[in-house]
């Protein structure tokens, strides 16, 4: 059975659009685990750095 043309395309944007939901599902989650209480600059420096890591870990990919 083949597909025409336009079902290839779709298939595509569905491949993508579940890529980038689970990328920023997962680059969300130390948000979601851990939310920042107001004025704790120390939690806010950590968070970043979990942030940052998390991107490098993703860009490696």
């Amino acid at each position: 059975m083949l597909m025409n043309p336009l079902s290839w395309i779709l298939v595509a944007w569905v491949v993508v659009a579940v890529a980038s939901a689970l990328k920023f599902w997962r680059m969300t989650a130390v948000y979601r685990n851990k939310p920042m209480q107001p004025g704790a600059e120390l939690q806010s420096q950590v968070f970043r750095e979990q942030l940052e890591r998390l991107w490098e870990k993703d860009s490696r990919v």
